[in-house]
């Protein structure tokens, strides 16, 4: 491609339209988990429903990337993403005028594909439009700051929203954006191609089928339990199509993946930091928000309140990240973030409890936030450090696969946990307090299907006036209702403690992994086109 020169305003205004599209696409992860608690409360959503409609998004981003930066370096990189662009805006009419929650899925479904089609353009162009290594790498830095910073804000965008106009103006808010990305970047982009002949078809269903499945087969089990049928299947289909794609990849003349760079241990300490850090992210801010406005109370706005000091932290910190890179290494950036993460989720799964203390909360998830920072630029750095340009698009849509990948793990395991963990305490609770097993079946029902318990009213004398004994009998009713919600919110704070102690072990898990997989790194960090945020 002959770029305009990098320091023309138009590239500049390129560069900026790139950044935009890949702030919509990956802001949209963190966003839905702060509108969730008000889809529950609308359409009575129970927990396997709130988590589709987190999942659903991040399946299809995640399991159809390659496919899509395949189709950019064939078939033309701005042609995909803003393609791409359009297809996520029309999902997100779909799911902003959703009569029912499985409407409101499919447009999140719709929304991924559109993702998967744009979301590896963002950085293969960026890569095209520099030639230069030295530019290339500090506007590469840029790529990762957006990511990061969109990753952050999405808590806080939606919040601001959902006061504004419920939960449907998020996904309003999210077709507007869209709309002037696509605009801005259908006059500024330039059209480029990876020459490269072949498409892996197989690998790249193949690949698509192994998520889908496993996800499926994760929420699906809550239900109807790991052992059922429909379940195994999805589990034996999620590996046959694993097998498959391994065995097709490996002949194939222009494969979606290399595995071979996934052998790099480079490589591999990028994409681990990735998933480790996004499984910890996603599900945080997930059953957090749920926390916050299900059991304390709070607003959209105020849950946006909460998580803001964290966003302008994880902001600050992605600099600090590139910096540290450059005088300490990779290896030793990102084991320290995913530390810092580690030790701030432990201490906020301790503390989590009823009420909830907001100074104590927000300390820690900025503290978590801070420590996620540092990972972004390394994490990016260490994958691109080993893409050559010319498979711009699989290396950016491997970076991204690994965080999208970690992030819908985080979500279908953790709310598996929860949901276990929820139940069987909150039996135990109606136990002790004395609720009557009849009366426990019906609470344990409503809580898995979203339906609330509702308020008591006296029954009302011919007279037009609630007599004496239907007042006593109500207050009774009324205080026994209190003593369950009261129980449930309770067995709900412990659920929620029971599946971030999980995210803590990933965390460490991941700086350990990290650790080992860079032991024998240069002190000065990856070379080439490694992100040093600089």
């Amino acid at each position: 491609m002959s770029a305009t020169a990098p320091g023309s305003r138009r590239t500049s205004l390129a560069t900026g339209a790139t950044y935009a599209v890949l702030a919509l696409t990956m802001a949209d992860n963190t966003m839905v988990g702060v509108a969730v608690p008000r889809i529950r409360s609308d359409f009575n959503a129970g927990v396997t429903s709130l988590e589709w409609i987190v999942a659903g998004y991040i399946v299809s981003f995640a399991g159809l990337l390659f496919t899509g930066g395949v189709l950019g370096d064939r078939y033309g990189r701005k042609r995909a993403l803003l393609t791409g662009v359009v297809v996520f805006a029309a999902g997100a009419v779909v799911a902003a005028t959703a009569p029912n929650v499985q409407i409101l899925v499919l447009g999140r479904v719709i929304q991924g594909v559109g993702a998967a089609c744009s979301e590896p353009g963002t950085l293969s162009l960026v890569r095209q439009l520099y030639p230069d290594r030295v530019r290339r790498a500090r506007v590469l830095g840029g790529w990762a700051a957006a990511s990061g910073v969109a990753l952050a804000a999405g808590p806080v965008a939606a919040g601001l929203l959902v006061a504004l106009g419920g939960w449907r103006a998020v996904f309003w808010g999210e077709f507007v954006a869209a709309a002037a990305a696509g605009l801005l970047g259908s006059r500024l982009l330039l059209e480029s191609k990876d020459p490269a002949p072949g498409r892996d078809i197989v690998g790249q269903v193949a690949i698509a089928v192994t998520l889908a499945a496993l996800v499926f087969a994760l929420i699906a089990g809550q239900d109807h339990g790991f052992t059922s049928p429909a379940v195994v299947a999805a589990w034996v289909t999620s590996a046959v199509a694993l097998v498959l794609f391994v065995a097709v990849e490996r002949g194939a003349l222009n494969p979606v993946v290399d595995l071979g760079l996934l052998r790099d241990r480079q490589v591999a300490a990028g994409l681990l930091a990735a998933a480790a850090s996004t499984f910890a992210l996603f599900s945080v801010l997930l059953l957090v928000s749920l926390d916050l406005q299900v059991v304390g109370g709070y607003s959209g706005l105020a849950t946006a309140a909460v998580f803001t000091p964290m966003t302008l932290v994880m902001v600050l910190a992605g600099p600090v990240g590139g910096r540290l890179v450059v005088q300490r290494g990779a290896r030793v950036t990102l084991a320290l973030g995913l530390l810092i993460a580690a030790a701030a989720l432990a201490v906020l799964d301790a503390t989590l409890g009823r009420p909830v203390d907001v100074v104590l909360l927000a300390t820690f998830l900025t503290l978590m936030g801070a420590g996620l920072g540092l990972v972004v630029a390394p994490m990016v750095g260490t994958v691109l450090a080993r893409v050559p340009a010319t498979r711009s698009g699989m290396g950016a849509a491997a970076v991204t696969a690994g965080r999208e990948i970690g992030g819908v793990v985080g979500v279908t395991v953790l709310g598996a946990i929860l949901y276990a963990r929820l139940f069987s305490g909150l039996t135990e609770r109606l136990s002790h307090i004395g609720i009557p097993v009849v009366y426990r079946s019906i609470v344990i029902d409503s809580v898995r299907k979203g339906a609330p318990i509702p308020k008591v009213a006296p029954a009302v004398t011919p007279g037009g006036h609630p007599g004496l004994l239907a007042r006593f009998l109500a207050h009774v009713k009324q205080a026994l209702i209190d003593k369950t919600v009261d129980a449930g919110k309770s067995a709900y704070v412990d659920s929620v403690r029971a599946a971030l102690i999980v995210g803590v072990f990933v965390l460490a898990a991941g700086a350990v992994g990290v650790l080992v997989l860079l032991r024998s790194e240069d002190h000065r960090g990856p070379s080439g086109d490694g992100v040093t945020g600089k």
